[in-house]
């Protein structure tokens, strides 16, 4: 199918939900609202990990739940892929006529957000990061060299030269020390193997080398980082994560940290709740602005 082909804005209606789709990106639209909400996921995820948020804020926003190439069925575009999806987010919000849509994005996601809040920061009016961040927290101290090896590391434990069967036993394996509940983790693998493993791979090496943070100043819109205290940083106390994180963020102009505790990395899997009251507190306080 040419994604590319037929009028400027594609939309076709699925039950309550349109659908747009070009290049490297497809939404799901519910909703209606004054302020849009562009919800995109992390590593092999698709627009079904939002649907749990798409069912609390769609009834007062427009939302829009993405599912980026190579992930969820979705084919996979040429390297570099982040780039593609940069573009495509910001084409989005042009043809869909956005005003200063809010974005969040989960881990790679986060990063995403952050990429379009640096590059395009006129077009947006905020960025929720869901326990993802502008440098990978374990390799924040890491230098170039480093990162660039703990990339290659794990774009082979994830994706590279998997059949079903051992891409399949690496995405358990990943999720299982990221999600609390057994239950959902098993279910989730079978959602995310529908990704392609060489496309989990590329989105590893294009994330992991990468440090955003000297370009953080360039920040323009209020950024929410919701940190889940059991995960990079399990183990340390509540003041030592959030300074931890304070000092990575604290180019940005407009930053606010929230702790969500009993969490893992896949914070809105394991604490659906406070996740959806932080965000409300956010978009609450951005409505009085």
């Amino acid at each position: 199918m040419d994604h590319h082909a037929g009028p400027s804005k594609k939309q076709n209606e699925i039950g309550s939900r349109a659908v747009w789709h070009k290049g490297a990106v497809r939404a799901e639209i519910h909703g209606q609202g004054p302020v849009p909400l562009i919800f995109i996921p992390g590593l092999a995820s698709g627009a079904w990990a939002w649907d749990d948020m798409v069912r609390r804020f769609s009834p007062t926003h427009k939302v829009y739940a993405l599912t980026l190439a190579g992930f969820s069925g979705l084919p996979s575009q040429p390297s570099p892929i982040i780039d593609k999806v940069v573009r495509d987010i910001r084409r989005l919000i042009r043809e869909e006529k956005m005003e200063r849509p809010v974005l969040i994005g989960h881990s790679l996601g986060a990063f995403i957000a952050y990429r379009i809040g640096i590059e395009a920061p006129g077009e947006i009016g905020g960025v929720i990061a869901l326990d993802g961040f502008p440098v990978f927290s374990k390799l924040a101290d890491t230098d170039a060299a480093g990162r660039q090896a703990a990339a290659e590391k794990l774009a082979n434990e994830l994706g590279r030269n998997k059949t079903p069967e051992t891409f399949k036993a690496a995405m358990h394996n990943f999720l299982s020390t990221r999600i609390t509940d057994l239950a959902k983790v098993d279910a989730i693998t079978e959602r995310v193997i529908a990704s392609d493993p060489e496309a989990v791979a590329q989105y590893v090496m294009e994330m992991l080398p990468v440090d955003l943070r000297p370009q953080l100043h360039l920040l323009k819109a209020p950024v929410l980082a919701v940190v889940a205290t059991n995960s990079y940083k399990n183990g340390l106390p509540d003041e030592e994560i959030r300074t931890f994180y304070a000092n990575m963020l604290q180019a940005i102009p407009d930053v606010e940290i929230t702790l969500i505790h009993d969490a893992r990395h896949f914070v809105a899997v394991d604490q659906p709740d406070k996740v959806a009251e932080a965000i409300e507190k956010f978009l609450d306080a951005r409505s009085q602005l």
